[in-house]
């Protein structure tokens, strides 16, 4: 197939919302914001998927696109956006480009996820080389409610989504590095890594109650840094607080759970900082969107992470992927 046959093929999906003025297939896409809300931002991100950093060659087709759309909705949901529309760029080596079966797996795994969100996919690239995905990926948010790295105050509280580490359990089996202790278990962390949970709901219900939030990404300790640089604040976090699922604590024993929940990423759950005072309100939305919210922490004023574990101090050598390190 050509480059036009096959973007007409497998990304010519479903109709075309009225903001979209100009669809895929010019030069640009056209479209309109949300004009009857004045404070209206359009939130804008870009996430780059790359084989051999990102996933392994032999991944799934569908579990790759969910997952590259669902890291890109997830930087949606941590600033409390409602998703609109994402443009895709893809980069095929030509034995894929002639795949008509990875294709419409690749499509269908997009898709299936993108019309969760009515997010309506509206142009992008085509390109012969390495196996990789870039999205952008953009969304509507009062700006002056906006979710941001930047607000964490004194006294908050530090709550995660979900359970953390389930992906990094995942990698270590991907590398090598673990042999799961059952078929189950595997399939439990293997599916946090392949279809991340984009917590596009919990961001909007966040919106006016929390005061910072970031996804975590790169691991909860290198991330919650994030917004303690940005913020100008510090931060205390106990580890036998973190939210451990039970296949990741029955393959890997607590300590190493809560190291992987610590320092591992991919898990796209979203870190945010909360008064005191709005503690019962984020109970009362964990029951709401039936998404467990945990406390795991304190911002601090002085300007400095404190990890323990039981009331002992602990220190790691790596907080969380850096790539250039």
């Amino acid at each position: 197939m050509a480059e036009f046959d096959l973007i007409n093929r497998y990304f010519q999906v479903g109709q075309t919302p009225q903001s979209v003025k100009l669809d895929k297939g010019d030069d640009c896409a056209l479209v309109v914001p949300n004009l009857q809300l004045n404070n209206t931002s359009l939130a804008i991100t870009t996430d780059t998927l790359v084989c051999g950093t990102h996933f392994l060659p032999d991944i799934q087709a569908h579990a790759l696109a969910f997952r590259a759309l669902a890291t890109n909705l997830s930087d949606l949901a941590s600033m409390g956006a409602q998703p609109k529309w994402f443009s895709l760029a893809l980069c095929l080596p030509k034995e894929i480009s002639q795949n008509e079966s990875w294709l419409s797996e690749f499509s269908r795994g997009l898709f299936e996820l993108a019309n969760q969100h009515k997010f309506h996919l509206i142009g992008g690239d085509t390109t012969s080389g390495p196996l990789s995905i870039t999205i952008n990926a953009i969304g509507e948010v009062d700006h002056q409610k906006a979710l941001k790295r930047s607000g964490a105050q004194v006294g908050d509280k530090i709550f995660v989504s979900g359970t953390l580490g389930d992906a990094a359990g995942a990698l270590e089996f991907l590398l090598n590095k673990a042999k799961p202790k059952s078929e189950q278990i595997k399939q439990d962390l293997m599916r946090r890594f392949d279809y991340p949970t984009a917590r596009i709901e919990l961001g909007l219900g966040l919106v006016g109650l929390a005061n910072s939030a970031i996804d975590i990404s790169d691991g909860l300790l290198a991330d919650l840094s994030h917004i303690l640089k940005a913020s100008n604040v510090g931060a205390s976090i106990e580890l036998s607080q973190l939210p451990c699922s039970a296949a990741l604590t029955e393959q890997f024993f607590e300590k190493q759970a809560r190291k992987l929940a610590a320092t591992g990423g991919d898990d796209y759950e979203l870190c945010f900082t909360v008064s005191s005072e709005k503690v019962s309100a984020i109970h009362k939305l964990s029951k709401q969107l039936n998404i467990p919210l945990t406390c795991i922490g304190e911002i601090l004023s002085e300007t400095r992470l404190e990890v323990t574990e039981n009331n002992q101090a602990v220190q790691y050598s790596q907080t969380g992927y850096q790539h250039f390190a």
